[in-house]
């Protein structure tokens, strides 16, 4: 008799071409996929159809989905390969307006796990019936209360994440299942006074409006709190009678730390709350004691405080209890879930697609990407800290104040901000103020045909903010108020930056007399955004590209259309100008002027634009300005006076 594990008798399963008749007619698309590459090796007549392939054997299995994502499909069953655990999902939608319950199970043989079965079931009617019978009864009917509950709910949530050197942050935050109203978890990471970082996660017990409106209080109370009061236990004492006071916030739950980049020590506090889960960089993975006190506002007494220290490549994460708690399984389960999914996302061993991301991104945004996909009642919410193994260094560049100085300088300066994962609108203005003030010294610093050197310097501070230098060598002369088309570079840079500050240290004696130089000293918010979208697995971005300055006429009647694309600065403004000027015939025809592709639009090109317009103006035609709505182009527009229309 033979057997499948060497143990085990192999039971009879019939005739084998019977067996193979049955799986064939089988009406639910079935199939199996072998390894860690998982490779089709059997898929029946169902299967195939919903492919739209009649040979899928030898295949990977996401040519098999028609209608997934080749990352939803791959990540599904890579989890369950990882863990030996079964894995559904319900009502998940495909192309063309449909709807599949899919099951995938592990699949066992001689030496260990094989490889994975599928089975899936069109389920497209099921979920009609159950969206009809939630559509409210009437046009204008209000919408459903859940709805403005996470409205106020995200609202309440921080809006930007802060960048700080030595360490990367990302948060996550999905909001409960369709038929709960939202709860009120929260997430929040900023800077303190002296040079610590505070972390938390926490979760009101309460649902609803209310209950959001009393997070955002006890947020503003810690906050508050730890930027005033450096003992973690004080505001703890602090919070825990806040809570007592207020009926919406009790039993509240709360994981709260501070971390130390001097030593890189993380002191915390866990309030009824899970305890943060520390992964390293090759993904292992081990939970933090927790310190056993009560809930907020439950009378928190000497609160208990525990250390940890984060390790080149370590990552902290922070969590709420929707992500570890789901029907059918036990909390132990569901950390037990956790560690592998989080070792896993930290080490980037099986969801390659995500490689460009940092460990912080994978590991905040994969866990609930993942863990919540066989379903979830509750909010759910994560927060991660990366300690970089190689903090990214100052940027220090020098090149010769010729025209070509302000391209390469913006580059750089753009290359190296890439590297910082910071917003795009941040970046966007940063550069800009740089390019102005570039270009500011390469204008003025130099007699002709004497040129220096221009010096761009940038660090990140460790309160979250960009500090720039732009130098020179050369001399600094005093704007003329009467050269209404010169001098506007600072005002438009200093409009883009908190503080800017312009100072003359004294060069060496060898120096000419009135050599003295001058330094630019800028300072720009960074932030990065935390996820607060529906569900939905994205891969980060990728790198940004720098196109080419272009200028394209795409109409010519009723009026010239001049579509724009690339930096628009000093070293293009006269291209700009010579082919503004032919396109409207020197003014005598209108102009359309589309800068959606502009990357950049420096001063020099605003005064090609005044220009244009005054030309126009004279002959009693028009200038359309487009550009998309709160892009760069658009703030320095409305800066400069400018009206625009959207694209």
């Amino acid at each position: 008799m033979s057997t499948d594990d060497g143990q085990r008798p192999r039971q009879p399963a019939g005739d084998a071409a019977v067996v193979q008749d049955a799986f064939e007619a089988m009406p639910w698309p079935m199939a199996a996929v072998e390894g860690p590459t998982h490779t089709i090796v059997a898929a029946n007549a169902a299967c195939r159809t919903l492919a739209g392939q009649p040979d899928l054997i030898g295949k990977p299995a996401w040519q098999a989905f028609q209608g997934f994502t080749k990352k939803q499909i791959a990540d599904s069953l890579d989890l369950v390969y990882a863990t030996g655990e079964p894995y559904s999902a319900r009502d998940w939608p495909i192309q063309g307006d449909r709807y599949l319950d899919l099951t995938l199970a592990p699949w066992l043989g001689p030496g260990g796990l094989r490889g994975v079965l599928i089975a899936q079931v069109d389920v497209t009617d099921r979920v009609r019936e159950v969206t009809a019978a939630l559509q409210p009864p009437a046009a204008n009917a209000r919408p459903r209360p859940r709805s403005e509950t996470i409205v106020v709910q995200e609202a309440m949530l921080p809006s930007k994440l802060p960048v700080l050197p030595g360490v990367r942050i990302a948060a996550r935050y999905l909001p409960a299942v369709a038929d709960e109203p939202a709860g009120a978890d929260w997430f929040d990471a900023f800077p303190l006074p002296d040079g610590r970082i505070a972390l938390m996660v926490g979760d009101v017990a309460d649902r609803g409006t209310s209950a959001s409106a009393a997070m955002g209080r006890l947020r503003a109370v810690l906050t508050h709190a730890l930027t005033v009061q450096q003992d973690l236990a004080v505001v703890l004492t602090a919070a825990d009678r806040f809570a007592a006071d207020d009926a919406a916030l009790g039993t509240t739950t709360l994981c709260i730390g501070v971390l130390n980049p001097a030593d890189w020590t993380f002191s915390y506090a866990t309030c009824g709350h899970p305890p943060p889960l520390l992964t390293d960089s090759g993904g292992t993975t081990r939970f933090l004691p927790g310190t056993e006190a009560r809930p907020l506002g439950a009378g928190v007494d000497s609160p208990v405080l525990r250390s940890a220290v984060l390790a080149p490549g370590d990552v902290l994460l922070l969590y709420s209890d929707g992500l570890v708690e789901r029907a059918g399984r036990t909390l132990d389960d569901g950390m037990a879930d956790l560690a592998i999914v989080a070792g896993d996302s930290v080490a980037n061993r099986s969801l390659r697609t995500w490689a460009a991301g940092t460990p912080a991104e994978r590991a905040s945004q994969l866990t609930v990407e993942l863990l919540t996909r066989a379903g979830y009642a509750d909010d759910v919410t994560t927060l991660a800290a990366w300690r970089q193994p190689v903090p990214l260094p100052p940027l220090a560049i020098e090149s010769p104040a010729s025209r070509d100085a302000v391209p390469t300088l913006r580059r750089a300066f753009g290359d190296w901000l890439e590297s910082l994962g910071i917003a795009l609108g941040d970046r966007h203005l940063a550069e800009l103020s740089i390019a102005e003030v570039v270009t500011n010294a390469v204008d003025h610093a130099y007699p002709p045909g004497m040129p220096g050197p221009v010096r761009l310097e940038a660090a990140v501070g460790a309160d979250a903010y960009l500090e720039t230098r732009v130098s020179d060598r050369g001399r600094w002369r005093v704007p003329d108020i009467s050269e209404k088309e010169r001098g506007q570079g600072l005002s438009v840079a200093l409009q883009f930056a908190d503080e800017l500050r312009v100072s003359h240290p004294p060069q060496g004696t060898a120096e000419p007399l009135g050599a003295r130089g001058t330094v630019i000293a800028m300072r720009h918010p960074l932030h990065r955004q935390p996820m607060l979208a529906p569900l939905t697995v994205r891969p980060p971005g990728v790198r940004a590209v720098y196109p080419s300055f272009a200028i394209t006429l795409a109409v010519a009647k009723p009026a010239p259309h001049v579509l724009v694309s690339g930096p628009v600065d000093f070293t293009t403004a006269d291209q700009l100008l010579s082919r503004l000027l032919a396109a409207c015939r020197a003014g005598v025809l209108p102009l359309i002027v589309d800068l959606s592709g502009a990357t950049l639009l420096a001063t020099a090109g605003v005064r090609v634009l005044y220009r244009i317009a005054a030309q126009l103006a004279a002959h009693e035609q028009d200038l359309t300005l487009i550009c998309e709505p709160d892009s760069p182009a658009a703030a320095v527009l409305d800066l400069a006076g400018l009206p625009s229309t959207p694209r």
